[in-house]
């Protein structure tokens, strides 16, 4: 049934070129122009008869549609598992200090040293971000993701030898490393194989993953030793590496790198079904041929990222980045149980960080699943709003409970602002590495989202650097403040610049940038989400007609 089904299609539509079915009141389809001109039977279209589809074409389609949703989630998952391996050094500090400094004879540290030992993975993370951009463009997605590995499993093993402090900041240093080079193909990944709809609930999850990464080695360090520990978290890096193995390279890779014939087998995969894989394939081969047409192959990175359609989502990634900085979106995760022991609270430190962390993840977890559901530009203003809402809240109630007496509800108060603070500021948390995957153009997006990781990384580790002086100079009060403020700027920021990314796929969001406009509100109309139409059945004695673009 399907070679009769091939015959009456051939009759139309020419072998090579890919076919889209639209359902509606009449069945297009999209004939190149310089074919057009050769067909000599135009009324012949509109009188032809096309045969209704069995239940079973219908089957097989929903089974095709299924089984590349399976593999992209598949896929994304091996990603996850050594985005969680990457987690896990995030979180070892507050494992291997407090451990360290109860057994002081085995590796003995002071406070200066410790603060090394700990800040020294945030200081290595730019590093790893500056070289992922060429690896992921050179390598590839998947091969720089397996190279990432390299450096984390020689990080844990220094980590679980290691018997002085140089040889633990080195191995701090070699994970640190590691985190950096995963970051942006990792993200680049996830953006370039997903489908639109579903690149909504798989582009947060390293988010996700990082959490539960420090949550579980916040959970370890509870029962086993700082060595044990560090032997362990080898354990889903080796995951990782047997199952990105098996997952293909992203088709948008392979097509700019002229393997066709891979780019096409990756796409069948991750779409489920040929015809598929061959229209996309099909619209992104137009579209890299005009690029290549516009666009001079000797041109540096820099000269790129000053086009038009790069640099817009620079600026947009870039002051969102630093704005979320300032609204403490990492510095309240860092100093939480600091800022709770200011108001006279009595609990075990483990336990508190355990439960700070499963906080984090189950927030991660509920705001992937909103990301389907909700626009991005209505999460992030309602997540700017509620962060500063719970920031002003906090700040003003310290400045009324000044040179006051503590009080029991001051924990409580205190608390649920944080608490508060937390689920609203979730979003903003995850968004720049979203942003990074769906803002910037294909040629340009694995140098660029190395070198912006790097640059977001350096800025975090000269804030929380800063922090101490900043909270000395302000109090805890005045710094609250300061995030209040810088919640309510991202907020306006946003609501001028920031464009409508769900349901779009990535070449519509180039396309966007592409216009004369900057803010969002001149944009052009047509700018519209684009939603994916299953192929329906045909119905018997419904007449074609064409629609004559050029290819």
């Amino acid at each position: 049934m399907s070679n009769e089904r091939d015959e009456e299609y051939s009759k139309i539509v020419p072998q090579k070129m890919a076919y889209h079915m639209v359902p509606g009141s009449e069945f297009q389809c999209k004939v190149p122009m310089s074919m057009s001109m050769s067909m000599s039977m135009p009324m012949s279209m509109s009188s032809h008869k096309v045969r209704k589809l069995s239940t079973i074409d219908e089957q097989d389609y929903d089974a095709a549609n299924r089984r590349g949703m399976i593999n992209q989630i598949l896929s994304t998952c091996a990603v996850l598992l050594l985005s969680a391996g990457c987690g896990m050094p995030i979180g070892y500090s507050a494992v291997l200090l407090p451990q360290l400094s109860l057994n002081s004879t085995e590796v003995p540290i002071d406070v200066s040293t410790g603060s090394w030992i700990a800040s020294v993975h945030s200081l290595a993370t730019p590093f790893g971000s500056l070289i992922s951009g060429p690896l992921a463009d050179y390598l590839g997605r998947r091969k720089t993701l397996l190279v990432s590995v390299i450096p984390l499993f020689l990080g844990w093993s220094t980590m679980a030898m290691s018997n002085s402090v140089k040889a633990l900041i080195f191995a701090r240093f070699l994970c640190g490393f590691a985190t950096g080079i995963l970051g942006g193909p990792g993200q680049v990944y996830i953006a370039e194989t997903a489908e639109p709809n579903l690149r909504s609930l798989l582009i947060g999850a390293p988010y996700v993953a990082y959490s539960c990464g420090i949550l579980l080695v916040y959970s370890l360090g509870t029962v086993l030793y700082w060595r044990d520990v560090a032997w362990c978290a080898n354990i889903l890096p080796a995951l990782a590496v047997i199952s990105i193995y098996f997952i293909p390279e992203t088709p948008a890779w392979l097509l700019r790198n002229r393997h066709d014939k891979r780019a096409l087998q990756a796409l069948t995969f991750l779409r489920g079904s040929e015809i598929t894989a061959q229209k996309e394939l099909n619209d992104m081969k137009v579209r890299l041929e005009k690029e290549r047409a516009t666009t001079n192959t000797n041109e540096n990175i820099f000269k790129l990222c000053c086009q038009r359609v790069a640099i817009k989502p620079l600026f947009i990634v870039v002051v969102f980045s630093l704005l979320q900085m300032f609204s403490g979106t990492f510095i309240v995760i860092f100093y939480a149980i600091d800022i709770v022991s200011e108001f006279g609270a009595d609990f075990d430190t483990k336990q508190a960080a355990i439960w700070t962390a499963a906080v984090r993840v189950v927030c991660c977890m509920i705001f992937c699943g909103i990301l389907i559901f909700v626009r991005r530009r209505l999460i992030m203003i309602l997540s700017g709003i509620g962060s500063g809402v719970f920031c002003l809240a906090l700040s003003v109630f310290m400045y009324i409970r000044m040179d006051q007496p503590k009080m029991p509800y001051d924990v409580l108060v205190a608390g649920g602002c944080l608490l508060g603070y937390i689920v609203f500021n979730t979003a903003l948390m995850v968004m720049p590495g979203i942003m990074i995957g769906e803002l910037f153009p294909a040629r340009i997006r694995g140098r660029t989202a190395g070198g912006v990781f790097a640059s977001m990384n350096v800025a975090l580790f000269i804030f929380a650097k800063g922090f101490p002086a900043l909270q000395a100079f302000l109090k805890m009060r005045g710094v609250f403040l300061v995030f209040a403020a810088s919640s309510f700027l991202l907020t306006v920021f946003m609501c001028l610049f920031q464009p409508e990314t769900k349901g779009r796929s990535l070449e519509h969001i180039e396309d966007y940038f592409n216009g004369n406009n900057w803010l969002w509100l001149k944009r052009d109309r047509g700018y519209k989400t684009v939603k994916l139409l299953p192929l329906e059945p045909l119905v018997e004695n419904r007449p074609l007609q064409r629609n004559v673009e050029n290819a």
